[in-house]
């Protein structure tokens, strides 16, 4: 399946807005940022530039992303999570994005996909 440029930008800004709810941006957030841009063809420097400003961004929409393909979508869920359970046990605000994007995107069964991941 080819994900769309769009649905690139989708994730990674998705990505961002996660981050961006836990406050701070350690170094491995910022490691995993420039993997997920990097794999999503996204310039390294247009990666950096994102974090470096990302808390006093406005115009980083935190809406939840809306993916042109459930797969994509529920892609999206199980990734994340994975990568954030690893950093630390989710806040109750960071849980309520992703139900959100799930609702958003119809995948609500993701939800049970994504809890049942082991780190």
């Amino acid at each position: 399946m080819e994900i769309t440029l769009k649905d690139r930008g989708e994730f990674l800004r998705g990505f961002l807005v996660l981050v961006k709810k836990n406050k701070e941006i350690s170094e491995f957030d910022k490691n995993m940022t420039m993997v997920v841009g990097k794999y999503f063809g996204f310039a390294e420097d247009f990666c950096k530039e994102a974090l470096k400003n990302l808390m006093e961004n406005e115009y980083i929409s935190e809406e939840p992303p809306k993916f042109s393909n459930p797969c994509i979508a529920e892609y999206f869920l199980i990734e994340t999570y994975r990568i954030l359970k690893q950093l630390h046990p989710l806040e109750h605000n960071e849980e309520q994005w992703f139900i959100a994007t799930a609702e958003r995107n119809q995948v609500n069964h993701a939800l049970i996909k994504m809890r049942s991941v082991v780190t």
